[in-house]
Formats: structure tokens, sequence, C-alpha cells
């Protein structure tokens, strides 16, 4: 699916879920931006373009138990701050809501983060509130000092 974003945020860019022989054009854009990410012909990976030129990109790891969990959200340095991670995140949560697909979304998010998060719908969750899986992850990371915040979009 692709269409231009709302007028009132980056009207000229275009949002769309990328098919698996572009994610190679997606993995280049996280390289770019010194991500070291490999997108995987599983994952839901959505991007935001402007003037053929991704400046956004997520992908969203989908769980056999029916949920996702929110990846390496990231902006071109040179448009960050300008309002294109909310327009691409509520772009993909509208999205997902649109084909019926389980809104059930977890992350781990930095904590200078959380109020981005949170503004879009996203709770603060503790280990007993995810699924098993999650909570050992959220453990895993917590033992590396990552600093990160267990949060969750949906019926969590």
């Amino acid at each position: 699916m692709e269409y231009a974003s709302p007028a009132n945020i980056l009207s000229d860019s275009v949002f769309k879920c990328v098919d698996e022989l572009r994610l190679p054009l997606i993995n280049r854009f996280y390289a770019s931006c010194n991500y070291n990410v490999k997108c995987g012909r599983h994952d839901r990976v959505y991007s935001l373009s402007l003037k053929g030129e991704i400046i956004a990109a997520a992908r969203l790891m989908p769980y056999p138990q029916g949920y996702f969990v929110l990846r390496n959200l990231c902006v071109a340095p040179e448009q960050r701050n300008q309002g294109v991670a909310t327009s691409l995140l509520t772009q993909i949560l509208l999205e997902l809501s649109l084909v019926n697909l389980p809104l059930h979304c977890y992350c781990f998010a930095l904590s200078h983060l959380q109020n981005f998060y949170v503004a879009l719908g996203f709770k603060c969750l503790s280990l007993d509130q995810v699924p098993q899986d999650i909570a050992e992850i959220h453990i895993r990371n917590c033992a590396r000092k990552r600093g990160w915040i267990l949060m969750g979009y949906g019926n969590n």
C-alpha cells in the first residue's frame, strides 16, 4: 500500500509498506544512518520517502503468537525534529488497523523517547503485562545496561 502523507505533515512524502525485493534499499538507508540492521524477509518494513529518497524507515518483527515488536525506527539525520518519525509511526499504526492485523505491538524505547511513544498511544508496561518472550528480551537488554523502557501499543 502506498499513499501520500497527511497534508499537515510532510505533504510531499510518500509512505509505503516495503516489499521484500526492495529491502536492500532499506538496509542501505539504515547503514547510511549508522544503524547495523538487516531486515528479514518476514519483517513488515515501512518507509517514508521524499522526492524519491528514503527519509525514514521502521520495521515490525512479527511473532507467531500474533503480535509485533517495533524495531529500528530511524529518521535520516537531516530530517530529524520535523515530525517525520511521528508521521511514519502514525501511518504504520493506521495501516495495521485498516488491514485488520492484530494491533498488539511492543517496543523497547530509549528513556528520552518515552514521551514520544506515549503521545502516539504506547504505554509503559511491566514484565507481568507482556508475553514471556518479550519479558525475556527486556531482561536481557537491562542486563546489558541499555536503559530501554518496555512499552506496548494496542490491547496489551
